[in-house]
């Protein structure tokens, strides 16, 4: 691989945010409609220095730092009112001209998945950003609520695909369809349980593309009867077209530890939906940990939980549309993968600080989640990007919630002030920023193995 290819990618990132672009859109959005103290340009670079958490620093200590680190002398009142739903609406087209930016990048692909059937690898979860329950009376007054983000990437190349921010208890099928038309050929999206609807992967499927899900213990297995019963007329009877699977019975096949292929598996009572079924059995300690779970959440509920729903819980359920050539381990080892989305929102939470939680307008609130969003997204594709040219030329393994963290606190500021001044590319911070990953690296040869060492299948 090229050792041009960072720096060349570095100084396309940024181009999204010029200064021409960045105006522009000020302008549009309302956020700067004259000249002011404050310019778009300006508010950027306060946020790339606190690393999009404008929740936490004081209206006094952002107006302190915009004087000590831009020599610009504003007013804690002038600075407040710059939250304005304006404000919000630049943020979140600052993320919409990111995500239509991407295709123009030269991204490089994990090198792993060259040989697969599919083209990427989409993760897809939901994270929320709560009132605490303490405050919750008192934010009413400033109009903050929590908000559930739904959030998907390319774990091969660190692209974000889809990202939404909506009220707390907004449906995560309805969530998980409306990124349907971002669906591209032979794409492979992986997602967990909140998300299991038949209908759902059924329109994934009719984009060509691939699908690994979990289904429900309750989930209605069935296959195709070969003696279907018929009426005096000719006609077949419906209900007698599959015959259900008896899948408690079926669990006590399945071996501890070992994956078993059911084949001939149709999905749902109505749906009839055809794919692969694949069963993992669980050993002791992690089935008490399932049972746990399930009455966790019966108490919460105040439902008493389904027996079949306790008898399978020594077994977990996958079904996928991938090709037979995907074995059912490596289909499970995909699945598996799901937990990399996991540790971006931790590093989200935990290193940006998204959930902090402070008693300030709606405006400001709001900024901090999309500016925080922004800050993420900017050193995700950039961690990954370098992930992935640091394990073709090194062999090494980075971790990518410790890359995104170091990228965003002590990578980004520099790169847009040195964006922002134009009197150099991009490119001399590209040695720097490999020898800082390079730094928590190490060589995949773990007794159990790395998320990336199961990506060779080996």
């Amino acid at each position: 691989m090229s050792t041009q290819t960072g720096p060349v990618f570095l100084d396309q990132l940024f181009t999204f945010l010029s200064a021409e672009k960045v105006d522009e859109l000020a302008k549009e959005t309302g956020f700067i409609n004259r000249k002011r103290k404050i310019t778009a340009s300006d508010f950027l670079l306060l946020l790339f220095q606190v690393h999009g958490n404008l929740i936490d620093p004081s209206l006094q200590e952002l107006s302190a730092k915009l004087v000590t680190e831009q020599e610009i002398d504003v007013s804690r009142a002038a600075l407040d009112k710059k939250f304005t739903p304006n404000a919000v609406e630049f943020l979140r087209r600052l993320v919409d001209e990111l995500f239509h930016s991407q295709p123009d990048l030269q991204l490089v692909r994990h090198v792993l998945g060259e040989n697969w059937p599919f083209t990427s690898l989409r993760l897809l979860d939901a994270t929320q950003a709560k009132v605490p329950e303490h405050l919750k009376l008192r934010a009413k007054k400033t109009h903050q609520s929590s908000v559930k983000i739904q959030y998907e990437f390319d774990y091969l190349t660190g692209q974000f695909t889809f990202f939404n921010v909506g009220p707390s208890k907004a449906n995560d099928v309805a969530s998980g369809e409306r990124r349907i038309p971002f669906l591209h050929e032979k794409e492979l999206c992986v997602q967990d349980l909140g998300y299991f609807s038949y209908k759902l992967l059924e329109k994934i499927q009719q984009q060509n593309c691939f699908f690994i899900s979990r289904f429900r213990s309750d989930a209605y297995l069935a296959y195709e009867n070969p003696s279907p019963r018929y009426h005096n007329d000719g006609r077949v009877v419906e209900n007698s077209l599959y015959q259900k699977i008896n899948v408690v019975e079926l669990c006590r096949n399945v071996p501890i530890g070992e994956m078993v292929e059911v084949e001939g598996i149709h999905f749902g009572y109505w749906a009839h939906f055809p794919a692969r079924c694949i069963l993992s059995g669980l050993n002791t300690e992690q089935k008490q940990h399932r049972l746990a779970h399930i009455h966790r959440r019966a108490t919460k509920s105040g439902k008493k939980p389904k027996q079949l729903v306790q008898d399978l819980a020594g077994l977990t359920g996958y079904m996928t549309n991938l090709p037979e050539s995907i074995s059912a381990r490596q289909v499970v080892a995909l699945y598996r993968l799901r937990w990399q989305i996991e540790l971006s929102f931790k590093a989200l939470k935990s290193f940006l600080d998204l959930d902090h939680f402070k008693l300030v307008k709606q405006e400001r609130w709001l900024c901090h989640l999309f500016g925080t969003f922004l800050i993420f997204l900017i050193s995700q594709l950039i961690a990954y990007h370098f992930r992935n040219t640091i394990w073709e030329q090194e062999e090494k393994e980075i971790s990518e919630m410790v890359a995104v963290r170091s990228i965003a606190c002590q990578v980004l500021p520099k790169l847009y002030a040195t964006f922002r001044q134009k009197k150099k590319t991009l490119q001399v911070y590209a040695p720097m920023i490999t020898r800082l990953l390079l730094k928590t690296a190490r060589k995949p040869n773990s007794i159990k193995g790395t998320a990336l060492k199961h990506l060779q299948f080996a």
